[in-house]
């Protein structure tokens, strides 16, 4: 069914048009807002004035034009806004506060051990409390908390607080209601994502994404996760689960890391699969961190492992380009950046080879900004894209 919207729905579209105008340009002055925006110089000087008041954004310096009085400038307050941003996964949980311009100002990690729903929950409240009890926040406005999971997930479509983590990577919680949960003992509003798309998210409003309207983010961790980002917005799929890359077959046999009875991509970029797989070959590797001195290293393990990584990428990276004609591919997630970059710089040839020539250019890869927090940083852009990212969707009536 087609609807239409209404001048209420089309003043909180401005509203967001002005943000996030100020957001990318700022310093940047009323008329210039004007200009960009194409709106009337009076209805960008009433938005201007809200977001002044409710502190989203401050004046900056004054422009000396060539004639009459100077002009102020507007740039975004970073500290009119703050969220939290929660990582979690069998093995690790991350908690971020950031505030409005994207600054990450306090993070606190944990490494755990497969944790019961309850244990879990117990540790996301406390974590959240610690953050948002910092002195730093005192009397601000906190946005929300974002939370990201590994998926697949089953999220309600009004982002009502109930979803399944994978109960195959995760026994004993399947049908979990970990947003509920939350609600039940924090007073703000949570958002989940699969941690792929709360990645891809951040990377589109403060990260590599920033001026780019379309691209595939790639997301290495406990699979291979994708955040698909069309026209600026997230496509999420009718299941919210669109992205989900690691569930593609093998182009030839199976990964030496594969445990399942249907092999699939993903299994070969599990790092825990991997710590398993380099410790069986007598190297003791618990952590991200440790792969990095591997690569540094040049192992021969860990090289054989990256290079049939590389072998995966290049069909899985081939059908993007061809079925949705992308243009740029971010790469980012839990492995050291100087390993993503390896990967980003050796795509480009590898991909060459088995490309049946189109009129059409290959996708350019790029690295992420948000290096291996980045589904950390992820989530907690939720409540602040939420908030004010510039969505066609505001348009359309519930």
């Amino acid at each position: 069914m087609l609807t239409g919207t209404n001048l209420t729905y089309t003043k909180a579209y401005n509203f967001r048009i002005v943000f996030e105008t100020i957001r990318l340009h700022g310093p940047i002055s009323r008329a210039d807002i004007a200009r960009q925006t194409r709106l009337t110089a009076q209805t960008a000087s009433n938005i201007v004035a809200r977001l002044l008041e409710r502190n989203f954004v401050k004046e900056g310096v004054k422009l000396q034009k060539k004639r009459g009085a100077p002009s102020t400038t507007l740039e975004v307050n970073p500290e009119g806004a703050y969220s939290v941003g929660l990582d979690f996964n069998r093995d690790h949980l991350t908690g971020i506060l950031v505030d409005l311009a994207g600054n990450l100002k306090t993070k606190i990690f944990y490494e755990i051990n497969s944790p019961t729903p309850k244990d879990a929950i117990n540790l996301m409240v406390s974590t959240i409390r610690q953050l948002t009890d910092s002195s730093l926040v005192k009397d601000a406005y906190i946005a929300g908390i974002g939370l990201g999971l590994p998926g697949p997930l089953e999220i309600n479509k009004n982002n009502e607080v109930s979803n399944t983590i994978n109960p195959k990577a995760f026994p004993n919680w399947e049908h979990v209601p970990v947003g509920k949960m939350l609600k039940d003992k924090i007073d703000h509003p949570i958002y989940i994502e699969n941690n792929a798309s709360a990645a891809a998210i951040g990377e589109r409003m403060y990260g590599a994404g920033k001026n780019i309207p379309n691209f595939l983010y790639t997301f290495f961790g406990a699979g291979l996760g994708g955040g698909l980002v069309i026209n600026g917005n997230i496509f999420e799929g009718e299941n919210r689960n669109a992205g989900e890359l690691g569930y593609f077959p093998f182009p030839n046999g199976k990964s030496p890391l594969s445990t399942s009875d249907q092999p699939h991509i993903g299994e070969h970029f599990n790092l825990n699969n991997l710590y398993r797989w380099l410790n069986e070959h007598d190297l003791d590797i618990k952590r991200p961190e440790d792969l990095a001195n591997l690569y540094n290293d040049k192992n021969e393990w860990f090289m054989q492992w990256l290079d049939l990584a590389k072998e995966y990428l290049v069909s899985i990276f081939l059908a993007a380009e061809y079925f949705l004609d992308i243009e740029i591919i971010i790469l980012g997630g839990r492995l050291p950046y100087s390993i993503i970059e390896d990967i980003a710089k050796d795509l480009p040839d590898l991909i060459e080879k088995p490309r049946i020539s189109i009129n059409s250019k290959p996708p350019i890869f790029q690295c992420g900004t948000a290096g291996t927090d980045a589904a950390a940083l992820g989530a907690a852009t939720l409540p602040m894209f939420d908030l004010f990212a510039a969505q066609t969707d505001v348009l359309i009536k519930d």
